[in-house]
């Protein structure tokens, strides 16, 4: 009779449902758009853009593709970094800094940004964004810790504090500057 119980709460166990990604999304919204992040399995999001309309129903924090949905598929280990007007800034990557840096032109529905970025103190502003990027090649002599981080394993890289205006994507750099291990 044991045994028989043991079976039985066996077979209850492996018939509990299971939340599916469609059940379980995190999304994020602003007055034109909802961004439904799907799961891809394995590293990185799928994105569901979803257009809001003047008349009708909201769109529903699900990832399941309707007609006028734009679905932008992970390609590289792409997650939600932002949302600014038309723009969805994404990062990119599994390791540390640097990163990948992607805006999509959801009006557009393309990329209209792919760079490198670190993402330590990252912000996006209106109309712009500011971070670090690599801009040149550390030496003993411009990066005293260099040789540290290369016995450890690691490589470095000298970084400036950079603009990029959301407009036209042009970069302006600052005069600020450090010196960053890499992996």
């Amino acid at each position: 009779m044991k045994l028989l119980k043991v079976r039985y709460a066996l077979l209850f166990m492996t018939l509990v449902p299971v939340a599916t990604a469609e059940e379980i999304a995190t999304c994020h919204e602003s007055s034109r758009y909802m961004i439904v992040e799907g799961s891809t399995g394995e590293v990185g999001t799928n994105f569901l853009v979803k257009y809001k309309r003047q008349k009708g129903e909201p769109p529903v924090c699900k990832y399941v593709v309707n007609p006028g949905d734009f679905e932008i598929p992970n390609e590289e280990a792409e997650y939600f970094f932002g949302l600014q007007g038309n723009l969805l800034i994404l990062d990119s990557g599994t390791g540390p800094d640097p990163r990948g840096l992607i805006i999509w032109d959801l009006s557009k529905k393309k990329k209209v940004y792919t760079g490198t970025y670190s993402k330590e103190e990252a912000k996006i502003k209106p109309g712009y964004m500011e971070f670090w990027l690599e801009t040149g090649r550390a030496t003993d002599e411009n990066c005293p810790k260099s040789k540290e981080w290369r016995t450890n394993g690691l490589g470095a890289a000298i970084e400036t504090w950079v603009h990029l205006d959301l407009s036209d994507f042009t970069v302006t750099k600052s005069s600020k500057t450090r010196c960053s291990p890499r992996q």
